[in-house]
Protein backbone atom coordinates (compact mmCIF):
# COMPACT_ATOMS: atom_id res chain seq x y z
CA UNK A 1 0.00 0.00 0.00
CA UNK A 2 1.33 3.43 -0.89
CA UNK A 3 2.07 5.96 1.83
CA UNK A 4 1.63 9.71 1.72
CA UNK A 5 4.72 11.53 0.51
CA UNK A 6 3.84 14.81 2.14
CA UNK A 7 1.53 15.85 4.95
CA UNK A 8 1.15 19.60 5.16
CA UNK A 9 0.36 19.87 8.88
CA UNK A 10 0.33 17.93 12.11
CA UNK A 11 -3.46 18.40 12.23
CA UNK A 12 -3.80 16.80 8.78
CA UNK A 13 -1.74 13.85 10.00
CA UNK A 14 -3.90 13.52 13.12
CA UNK A 15 -7.11 13.57 11.07
CA UNK A 16 -5.73 11.01 8.59
CA UNK A 17 -4.52 8.69 11.37
CA UNK A 18 -7.90 8.96 13.14
CA UNK A 19 -9.44 7.06 10.20
CA UNK A 20 -9.09 3.30 10.77
CA UNK A 21 -6.38 1.73 8.58
CA UNK A 22 -8.82 -0.46 6.64
CA UNK A 23 -10.80 2.63 5.58
CA UNK A 24 -7.66 4.60 4.72
CA UNK A 25 -6.61 1.72 2.47
CA UNK A 26 -10.02 1.77 0.74
CA UNK A 27 -9.87 5.54 0.26
CA UNK A 28 -6.43 5.33 -1.34
CA UNK A 29 -7.50 2.49 -3.67
CA UNK A 30 -10.73 4.18 -4.79
CA UNK A 31 -9.86 7.51 -6.39
CA UNK A 32 -11.54 8.55 -9.63
CA UNK A 33 -9.24 9.10 -12.61
CA UNK A 34 -10.80 11.04 -15.48
CA UNK A 35 -8.15 9.76 -17.88
CA UNK A 36 -8.71 6.07 -17.02
CA UNK A 37 -12.45 6.56 -16.53
CA UNK A 38 -12.79 4.74 -13.23
CA UNK A 39 -11.53 4.01 -9.75
CA UNK A 40 -7.76 3.71 -9.39
CA UNK A 41 -5.14 3.79 -6.64
CA UNK A 42 -3.53 7.13 -5.84
CA UNK A 43 0.28 7.11 -5.48
CA UNK A 44 2.89 9.72 -4.58
CA UNK A 45 0.16 11.59 -2.76
CA UNK A 46 0.13 14.39 -0.26
CA UNK A 47 -2.49 15.17 2.38
CA UNK A 48 -3.72 18.67 3.08
CA UNK A 49 -6.28 19.85 5.59
CA UNK A 50 -9.10 21.91 4.15
CA UNK A 51 -11.92 23.64 6.03
CA UNK A 52 -14.29 20.66 6.14
CA UNK A 53 -12.19 17.85 4.68
CA UNK A 54 -8.84 16.30 3.96
CA UNK A 55 -7.59 16.56 0.40
CA UNK A 56 -5.38 13.85 -1.07
CA UNK A 57 -3.58 14.89 -4.26
CA UNK A 58 -1.28 12.65 -6.21
CA UNK A 59 -0.96 10.50 -9.33
CA UNK A 60 -2.99 7.66 -10.80
CA UNK A 61 -1.13 4.37 -10.39
CA UNK A 62 -2.28 3.26 -13.85
CA UNK A 63 -1.62 6.26 -16.11
CA UNK A 64 0.35 8.70 -13.93
CA UNK A 65 -2.04 11.62 -14.47
CA UNK A 66 -2.95 13.89 -11.52
CA UNK A 67 -5.85 12.73 -9.33
CA UNK A 68 -7.40 13.93 -6.08
CA UNK A 69 -9.69 12.59 -3.38
CA UNK A 70 -11.72 14.58 -0.86
CA UNK A 71 -12.25 12.91 2.51
CA UNK A 72 -14.99 14.80 4.30
CA UNK A 73 -14.89 15.32 8.05
CA UNK A 74 -17.79 13.64 9.78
Amino acid sequence: MSRPENITSFKALQLWRAIPQQYRDKLVRNVFCGNCGGAVEIVDYSIREEKFALLLTGKCRTCGKPVARVVENE
